[in-house]
């Protein structure tokens, strides 16, 4: 089937593509697409023990991810009213503390390094679930293995929760059979949580009896209320430095072709892996795009800040996605993005984003280069997505992980 690039609409099309049936009024894919429908007037009455699970974790410095950062801010509004408490991966300098009510307990060596300490990670959680005193665990499916099948060693619930099903693009990459175990392994399971609609037809393909409750990643609502004016400075790459996910080898290709008529230089922005990050300064290097990108590391804080209040729009290359925090926040700052086409991301209104067929690199970087200059069409989409942001609001989305939550204990 031949793909049909989604281009941005000019300005005057974008307040009808808002209004109309395709429009952003309704988008809300975490409230159309619940196959198990948690009752909206259940309100949890007893303190809970919730645990959650995640080799990741917002210090880690070799990931330190969106999904890590989602998982904190669901936990520390869960926090208000139950024990709750995140196993990580350990890592240098990690230890248990107390972060914002959420207790953090480490799993492993943090003399592992990020591969050995991921599968060293896998391997301890099963005694780790039998040792835990809870009522309620949230496993949240780590690659390369994606599922650690906790259901097995404990009768209390676990829900697995899908930031991305990674199995397939593991065998890819080691040649080893990730995606069957995968397949396997979320046959274990009772509930889950899915971050997009995609997400969960590919769980319901692997287990056709599970119940699935469909809650994206949000932001914070301060972010969706402020204020920002568009930039012009640059193009952004904002994320982990994972080459294989993320298609940073992609975007540089793309980006080699247009670099000598783009009116901006582009940022890459994030940190990652020592693989990883040498591969990105090589391949700038060997392209010969020293003038026109810069590689700037991981960013936090005010320096984030400016990187996203300067940026014309955001480019998300990825080969496969869940629902990135980093494109949340982009739109928070009235920007467009420009990504491929892919099942993850086609849920995406195409009023804010530009969509091209996957994984063509001439086209994206046509795409790119067109919306950088049109003014217009750049801030009508950038209207569009502050818009589209609204319906991301963490405190809205951790109610209903609690609803979710309260309804699978109450099946018992």
């Amino acid at each position: 089937m031949r793909f049909k690039e989604q281009r941005v609409p000019k300005a005057d099309l974008i307040e009808q593509q808002i209004r109309g049936n395709g429009g952003l009024t309704n988008f809300e894919p975490h409230r159309a697409a619940l196959t198990f429908h948690p009752p909206t007037h259940i309100v949890a009455r007893v303190r809970r023990t919730i645990v959650f699970s995640n080799y990741d974790s917002p210090g880690n410095p070799y990931y330190g991810g969106g999904g890590a950062r989602a998982i904190h801010e669901v936990a520390r509004r869960l926090a208000e009213r139950h024990a709750v408490r995140v196993i990580t991966g350990s890592y240098p300098g990690s230890r248990e503390e107390l972060v914002e009510g959420v207790s953090y307990g480490r799993l492993g060596g943090a003399w592992a390094g990020p591969k050995l300490g991921q599968l060293l990670y896998q391997f301890l959680l099963p005694r780790r679930v039998r040792g835990e005193r809870f009522d309620l665990w949230v496993e949240s499916l780590t690659p390369p293995f994606s599922t650690a099948c906790l259901q097995w060693f404990t009768r209390k619930p676990v829900i697995a929760l899908t930031q991305i099903l990674a199995g397939r693009a593991m065998s890819r990459k080691y040649h080893l059979p990730f995606g069957t175990l995968e397949r396997h392994g979320l046959k274990t399971y009772r509930y889950a949580i899915a971050l997009s609609g995609h997400l969960k037809q590919e769980l319901e393909r692997a287990n056709p009896s599970l119940r699935v409750a469909v809650i994206p990643n949000g932001v914070n609502r301060e972010l969706i209320e402020q204020e920002v004016e568009p930039g012009r400075a640059h193009v952004l790459f904002l994320g982990r430095l994972d080459v294989e996910q993320k298609g940073i080898d992609l975007l540089l290709e793309a980006w080699s072709a247009i670099a000598a008529t783009m009116p901006a230089p582009l940022v890459i922005a994030g940190g990652g892996a020592a693989a990883d990050t040498a591969f990105v300064a090589r391949r700038i290097e060997e392209l010969r795009l020293g003038a026109s990108v810069r590689a700037v590391g991981r960013v936090e804080g005010d320096q984030k800040d400016r990187l996203l209040r300067q940026a014309m729009f955001l480019v998300m290359p990825s080969r496969f996605e869940a629902s990135p925090v980093v494109l949340l926040e982009a739109l928070c700052y009235r920007l467009p993005v420009v990504l491929f086409g892919i099942p993850e991301l086609l849920e995406l209104p195409d009023a804010c984003c530009v969509k091209v067929r996957p994984f063509d690199t001439r086209a994206y970087g046509q795409a790119a280069l067109e919306l950088a200059r049109d003014t217009p069409r750049r801030l009508a989409a950038g209207a569009a997505a502050k818009q589209l942001a609204r319906l991301f609001d963490w405190d809205d989305l951790a109610r209903k992980y609690e609803e979710f939550f309260e309804t699978v204990l109450q099946s018992g």
